[in-house]
């Protein structure tokens, strides 16, 4: 178990490297495929892909939580050849799913898109049919405890697309461009199949939908989560656009959303790289390590999000302007709300991790319920008085409905301290007076460094953050032998 400790430690550590290409990939991407395509050409490929990402996601029938859940007991009880047997079963309802969502994309855009190549439509129902063969490979690793490996799916894909499309669409328009999509699927798969082959059985490659049943519908919920968790993120733009109809609040609002989400998109998957091993910890009945770790992932991620928040308000004012223009100085402005919300993703994101450890996924679906309604209710009232910055405004108060609604929920089935979590957040108030001296770049780079030092000292003295647990985390993040055991400091 000491070793499965550190194996997480590791995994998480290097997703969260990998988040450092992504954001790089992004860019890239973003530099360099738009102004090689044209607006027109562009507007197209977007459309088409964006639909297809709309489409990807019905296919996906939570197989990266069912994964998470029930891999590790497969493992935990050695029963390889049962693994491989639901491993197999499930990539076939992954492939029937992804065939029957490829087929209603190409019929759909077909009859209400006529104006663009039917080709492009048909390759991007194979590429689509093939992401769906791909899912399971790299998801079965989150269940392997290996969840690096998992989120390099994600990498390959992002570094392959760069190249596929610019080359494909080079040498054949749009028609080589979306060539460039599916030919990365299949890259991307046959990687996927050469480390997850020894999991694959022929024989079992079948629809065996009686043993599979338990697990489908737990997935099915988890789905059905996070449906509503993506049109929560999307709904943004649409309210400030419908109660303060001016196109200028919009951008505002939806610059500032997008940045804060490619801050904190990797909160979930960060979480979800702990979720084997803490339900390993569960079938051993060790609920006192599991109430520890979750503690400890919670007081990491808040004092994260503490050291994001206090970069936005001290170097925000000069960062946004440079790298967006001083057109779009607000947007420093309405990151504040939002770099708030990192504080309580540490605790809604560990409490849904808990819903998948302890099979509790009608809570995650409640929350996420709530937290839509609440962002109906509330977005409209903020955004009317101040534009994008009540948009910002009713996130926040959305997310701390979601955040304080689950912890309520799962605080019943395992008792956890929050303590660490308020002390994390009430030990940065202090730095708050160093906004009186806020000046030039240099100096607000200055007073940032003196709250990074500060605060830092102030963790350590209180003991929210122990030596012991950094060097802990250093060792796992450098060496595979070396043994560790977090949870005891």
């Amino acid at each position: 178990m000491i070793n499965e400790a550190q194996n997480t430690i590791r995994n998480a550590g290097l997703l969260l490297a990998q988040r450092g290409f992504h954001i790089v990939a992004s860019f890239l991407f973003a530099v360099l495929v738009p102004r090689m395509m044209g607006p027109g050409n562009y507007g197209r490929y977007a459309l088409i892909t964006s639909l297809s990402f709309w489409f990807m996601m019905f296919s996906d029938l939570g197989f990266t939580q069912i994964m998470g859940r029930y891999t590790p007991l497969f493992m935990l009880q050695g029963e390889k050849e049962k693994l491989q047997k639901f491993f197999t079963n499930l990539l076939t309802v992954s492939l029937v799913s992804g065939a029957l969502v490829g087929c209603l994309y190409l019929l759909f855009t077909s009859l209400c898109l006529p104006d663009i190549d039917l080709v492009l439509f048909i390759t991007m129902a194979a590429t689509i049919i093939v992401r769906a063969a791909v899912r399971p490979f790299f998801t079965l690793f989150l269940g392997l405890n290996q969840a690096a490996r998992w989120g390099m799916g994600e990498i390959f894909r992002h570094g392959f697309i760069i190249v596929s499309v610019i080359i494909g669409f080079y040498l054949g328009d749009l028609r080589g461009a979306c060539l460039g999509l599916l030919l990365t699927e299949l890259i991307v798969l046959s990687i996927g199949i050469g480390w997850g082959k020894s999991y694959f059985s022929w024989k079992d490659l079948r629809l065996d939908f009686p043993s599979l049943i338990p697990s489908l519908r737990f997935g099915l919920m988890f789905f059905v989560f996070n449906l509503l968790t993506s049109t929560f993120q999307h709904s943004g733009e649409i309210l400030v656009r419908f109660f303060y109809p001016d196109y200028v609040q919009v951008a505002y609002f939806g610059l500032a959303y997008d940045v804060s989400q490619r801050v904190s998109a990797f909160i979930p998957q960060l979480t979800l790289a702990f979720a084997p091993f803490m339900v390993t910890l569960l079938a051993q009945g060790e609920t006192k390590a599991l109430k520890q770790w979750i503690e400890q992932l919670i007081n990491w991620l808040t004092v994260g999000g503490v050291f994001v928040f206090f970069g936005v308000l001290l170097l925000g004012n000069d960062l946004v302007p440079l790298v967006l223009g001083a057109a779009y100085q607000p947007v420093a402005t309405n990151l504040l709300p939002l770099s708030m919300v990192l504080w309580v993703q540490a605790l809604s994101n560990a409490a849904i991790l808990l819903t998948l450890v302890y099979n509790r996924p009608k809570i995650a679906i409640v929350a996420a319920g709530i937290r839509l309604v609440a962002i109906l209710v509330f977005g409209p009232l903020l955004i009317v008085k101040w534009g994008s910055w009540g948009g910002c405004l009713a996130v926040l108060a959305a997310s701390l409905i979601f955040a304080g609604y689950l912890t309520w929920k799962m605080q019943g089935v395992m008792g956890y301290s929050l303590k660490k979590w308020a002390s994390a957040i009430a030990l940065g108030l202090p730095f708050l007076s160093l906004l009186w001296w806020q000046s030039s770049w240099l100096v607000n780079g200055v007073l940032y460094g003196i709250f990074v030092i500060g605060y830092c000292g102030l963790l350590l003295f209180l003991r929210i953050i122990l030596l012991s647990e950094m060097v802990a985390v250093w060792r796992a993040l450098r060496s595979k032998s070396e043994i560790i055991n977090w949870s005891k400091s």
